[in-house]
């Protein structure tokens, strides 16, 4: 299983056709990018599951599941042969749960299932992987600091970028901060691919409760496959802080 778990990940993420077998190449194939595997939330908590699919002749859905119960469903408008989304679900019981993405193209044939196990609501497991929600950043003067995507501007996920080009991605956001963000906030590389080349890009100040719209530019990989980049706000002290914030391409 964890041979053909990264067989599918470089199939999705580099284009590496060849893990595939002959006889299911025609099947569509579904990976889920985030959360990691093992990861911890609090109970109650909503999740964003964020999932990539490819299909030759197109991919009509995705679905999430928990155990063997579909608990959420995103269709593709477009039926591309590229489909990536995110999916938010809050688990209604406790404990180590499994999670599967499924991938059904517009014949009707369905991928196998990706799967990942996260632990919810209960005492960190010796065995799982650190929290994705971090530690509260607190400034000096009390201000907890927190910042909420709000929607992609530019690029929606899944946009074709020839290899090597340069393009702007932008998001807006929203200072959801008990303070104001002065001079010196950034937003700056977390995560997955790099396609920028310090990693960090300035944040203009932004009010607390206000909207921002963040842009950095960004160049393509010079190879074809589909890639995510993910960027967090950073303090002046340097501390990650506030939603992640995602650019999902495909490169022919």
């Amino acid at each position: 299983m964890a041979l053909s778990r990264l067989c599918l990940t470089l199939i999705l993420l580099a284009g590496a056709a060849a893990c595939a077998p002959p006889e299911s190449d025609q099947l569509p194939r579904v990976a889920i990018l985030l959360p990691p595997d093992g990861s911890r939330y609090p109970a109650g908590q909503t999740i964003q599951f964020t999932i990539a699919a490819v299909a030759r002749r197109g991919v009509a859905r995705v679905e999430l599941m928990q155990g063997d119960q579909i608990v959420a469903t995103q269709v593709n408008p477009t039926r591309s042969a590229t489909f990536s989304t995110r999916l938010g679900y809050a688990p209604p019981r406790e404990g180590r749960l499994t999670f599967s993405a499924v991938a059904v193209d517009v014949d009707g044939r369905l991928s196998s299932r990706f799967s990942i196990s996260l632990l919810i609501g209960q005492e960190q497991a010796a065995d799982a992987l650190p929290p994705l929600i971090t530690t509260p950043v607190v400034r000096s003067d009390g201000c907890v600091l927190g910042a909420a995507f709000v929607a992609d501007v530019t690029i929606p996920d899944g946009t074709v970028i020839k290899a090597g080009t340069t393009f702007t991605k932008t998001w807006r956001m929203r200072n959801t901060s008990g303070c104001d963000w002065g001079e010196g906030y950034t937003i700056a590389f977390f995560s997955d691919t790099p396609m920028h080349p310090t990693g960090s890009e300035p944040v203009r100040p932004t009010p607390s409760n206000a909207i921002v719209e963040i842009s950095v530019p960004l160049t393509a990989p010079s190879q074809p496959g589909v890639y995510t980049t993910t960027w967090r706000l950073k303090d002046p002290a340097g501390r990650f802080f506030g939603h992640r914030v995602f650019a999902v391409i495909r490169v022919p």
